[in-house]
Order: structure tokens, then C-alpha cells, then sequence
């Protein structure tokens, strides 16, 4: 019920335009959000966005994010795998559910026709915001530790 309800939230949260598949190696993606949603320290006013890997060949958990031409950059996001039950047909942002009026928190991103995709990792405070309007679990960064954090500010290992 909560993937489902996950998947819903994504896909009123924001409409996917083409994705350039010129060089897959880079996943670059082109994603367009209809409403202010937040990314790990960063917030993304609507509008049309670039997703891609940083660097595809040395770090395949670094997600670059910058306005729609590329010309300015606007985060480097660290991730871990997100497995899904199949492979996405299309581009999929996951969301963490929040209350009415508040910015969706991305919870992860997936490239067209893969199962594996990107779950961002928040910084501690942000993460534990969001996991208690959400009541779940967020990705959580502290130091050099990752881990998930709940609603009251517990954490557990990332397996």
C-alpha cells in the first residue's frame, strides 16, 4: 500500500518530459515538477530540471541536478540503490508522502527501464523534518554515517 501510495504522489507531483537517451551511460534525464518539491539541502521551485549521473564512470551514486540548459548547477546528491519489483517504464520520482501544503520530499529517482535506481541521502536535520510530517523512515546522512531515521529522531543501520 505505501509503494503505491509513493507512485501516486509521483505521479501528480510532477510530469516527465523526454528523456535523452543519446548517452545513457550518464542517464541524463529532463524532469519537469509542477510544484516546489525538496531534494537533500535544496529546494526546487516548479520548472524543468536536468538529472544525470556526476561522474559515470568513477561514482555511480552521484546525481547531478542543474536548470533545464545545463548552464547552472544546482546539487551534487549522494544516493544508494533503490531496488523496485520491475523496471520502470518511463523516468520515476518517488516521493515521501507530507501533509497538504507542505513540498514533497524526493525520496528517490529511477531511469527509464532499469529496476535499480538513486534514494537520496538527506543531511540528518532535514531528514528527520521530513520523517516526522511523513511518519516513515528518511535516508540520513550523519558524518560519515548512513542511516534512516524516524519520526523521532531514532536511527537504524542501512542495510
Amino acid at each position: 500500500m505505501r509503494v503505491l501510495s509513493l507512485i501516486a504522489a509521483a505521479v501528480i507531483a510532477f510530469s516527465p518530459t523526454s528523456t535523452a537517451r543519446a548517452d545513457e551511460s550518464n542517464k541524463l534525464t529532463y524532469l519537469t515538477f509542477t510544484k516546489t518539491i525538496q531534494l537533500p539541502g535544496l529546494m526546487l521551485s516548479p520548472g524543468r530540471y536536468r538529472f544525470e549521473l556526476a561522474d559515470p564512470v568513477e561514482s555511480r551514486r552521484v546525481i547531478k541536478v542543474a536548470n533545464e540548459d545545463g548552464t547552472k548547477q544546482i546539487g551534487m546528491l549522494l544516493t544508494v540503490p533503490n531496488t523496485l519489483r520491475a523496471p520502470a517504464k518511463d523516468s520515476l520520482v518517488l516521493f515521501d508522502e507530507t501533509p497538504a501544503g507542505e513540498p514533497d520530499a524526493v525520496r528517490a529517482w529511477v531511469y527509464p527501464g532499469e529496476s535499480i535506481g538513486y534514494e537520496f541521502i538527506y543531511p540528518h536535520d532535514q531528514a528527520v523534518a521530513i520523517a516526522k510530517r511523513a511518519h516513515t523512515s528518511v535516508l540520513s546522512r550523519s558524518g560519515d554515517k548512513i542511516e534512516r531515521v524516524n519520526e523521532r529522531g531514532e536511527s537504524s543501520d542501512v542495510k
